[in-house]
């Protein structure tokens, strides 16, 4: 059966699905993958597909678990019963664990529905991405994201350099939109930044530290 691909990630689920049927070796390392990603954002823990019928194309089930912190297994559950950011981040990550997948991806708001320690597992996996050659472009508002790749660009986590990431700041200035490059520097500090850059953050710790 032959599966066109969706730029919004629908056929995923089938693809999964397919490819547990049609071929067990590149199954199991997908799987290894996606719980790596599961197991460092948070999200989960083991990741599979439960066939319902046992037939090739029919109805089945995408499975998630957490694991307690003795090792004991928490029951599986079906992907459509937990949180949507599992199932927003699922095409971005079948996309990136492709040995087949193209040079260049494009993604919007990657971070959107995951919560923080997710968002960070995100940035980590861009590092390792772009350190295979491929190239991302990433619109963002997560600075769990930029602050992950920007630590793990110092703590050479990978073989990424500073130079390497180009960061577009984008600013509204009254019915205009400036943009404004930002860079890092060997020791993680963010350089070249607009004066109104993270100024809400400031403003907000501010305002609690004066009460």
């Amino acid at each position: 059966m032959k599966l066109n691909s969706d730029p919004w990630g629908a056929d995923v689920p089938s693809r999964f699905a397919s490819l547990q049927f049609q071929d067990k070796a590149g199954w199991a390392a997908l799987k290894e993958k996606l719980d790596a990603f599961g197991r460092a954002s948070g999200l989960f823990d083991d990741f599979s597909v439960k066939q319902l019928t046992g037939v090739e194309g029919g109805p089945f089930q995408l499975q998630v678990r957490k694991f307690g912190k003795s090792g004991r297994k928490g029951p599986k559950r079906n992907l459509m019963d937990v949180g949507f950011g599992v199932s927003q981040v699922l095409p971005a990550l079948a996309a990136l664990f492709r040995a087949d997948g193209p040079p260049m991806f494009l993604l919007q708001q990657p971070e959107v529905h995951l919560h923080p320690s997710a968002q960070a597992a995100l940035g980590s996996l861009f590092c390792r991405t772009a350190e295979e050659g491929r190239q991302l472009i990433i619109e963002t508002h997560s600075d769990y994201l930029l602050d992950r790749i920007r630590l793990d660009v110092r703590d050479r986590r990978t073989r990424l350099k500073p130079e390497d990431v180009s960061i577009l700041y984008f600013e509204r200035d009254n019915l205009d939109v400036r943009i404004h490059p930002i860079r890092f520097d060997e020791d993680g500090n963010i350089r070249d930044t607009p004066a109104n850059y993270r100024r809400f953050f400031i403003d907000e710790v501010n305002r609690s530290i004066d009460y």
